[in-house]
């Protein structure tokens, strides 16, 4: 028996699946670097630490009288005291650096989550977990000891995978806008609907917190449920073709 391939039909297929796959919300992945790195925090700090430590050196232990370099030193800290506001209020409007890489993509399926290369079908899945408050250009470093940008770069989130198996994969990824998770709101709403997904955790990522909007989410859950019941019951009731 021959089989003939209708290479058009297949180009076009293929130009419909990498325009999809172009389409869907995708989120990068962030390897952090363990490479030691400077920031303005370090330089600083251990400058004005090194120059204290000097003069503490010289008076107490070499008990070596003031002389012109306590002054010299002295004003050494204060010009790096007054570098280091300079620099904090510079770091209010700079997105601070990102100290590794983004390789891959997550990208969350009704069938199947996928991270980078690996592919995890959604029967093969226990349960999720996710952490998306970060995204680039939050206020997160504003601490009143923190010298460096003020924005963050988006890259603290975190979704855990915990499997049937029992082994659980964390990957931290990268979040632009703070809503981006919306744009895969039914595919969580559908993970939640087959208990891939606690509710309370559904609320947090979608941002869904006063009482009005949770209960907006669950008429939301309960009219999704009820429409993929239906379809499944037009399914199960629909003639089967002989073959």
């Amino acid at each position: 028996m021959l089989f003939f391939i209708n290479l058009p039909l297949l180009r076009v297929a293929a130009g419909r699946y990498e325009q999809c796959y172009r389409t869907m919300q995708k989120f990068s992945l962030y390897i952090k670097s363990n490479k030691f790195y400077w920031s303005a925090n370090k330089i600083i700090y251990s400058a004005i630490f090194i120059c204290c430590g000097i003069l503490l050196f010289k008076q107490k232990i070499l008990n070596i009288e003031s002389n012109i370099f306590d002054k010299i030193f002295g004003w050494i800290i204060i010009c790096f005291f007054i570098s280091g506001l300079v620099t904090k209020f510079k770091g209010f409007y700079q997105i601070e650096p990102i100290h590794g890489k983004l390789e891959g993509y997550l990208i969350l399926e009704k069938e199947a989550i996928i991270v980078g290369d690996e592919i995890y079908p959604i029967e093969k899945i226990r349960t999720i977990k996710i952490s998306n408050d970060d995204y680039s250009g939050a206020f997160k470093n504003i601490s009143k000891g923190n010298l460096g940008p003020a924005l963050s770069n988006g890259t603290n989130n975190f979704i855990v995978i915990y499997l049937v198996s029992g082994e659980s994969k964390r990957y931290q990824f990268e979040l632009i806008n703070s809503d981006d998770f919306q744009k895969v709101r039914e595919t969580l709403i559908d993970y939640n609907i087959i208990g891939k997904i606690d509710y309370w955790e559904l609320a947090q990522v979608l941002g869904e917190r006063s009482t009005s909007e949770t209960l907006a989410l669950t008429d939301e859950i309960e009219k999704r449920r009820t429409t993929a019941n239906s379809g499944l019951l037009r399914q199960s009731a629909s003639p089967r073709v002989a073959q």
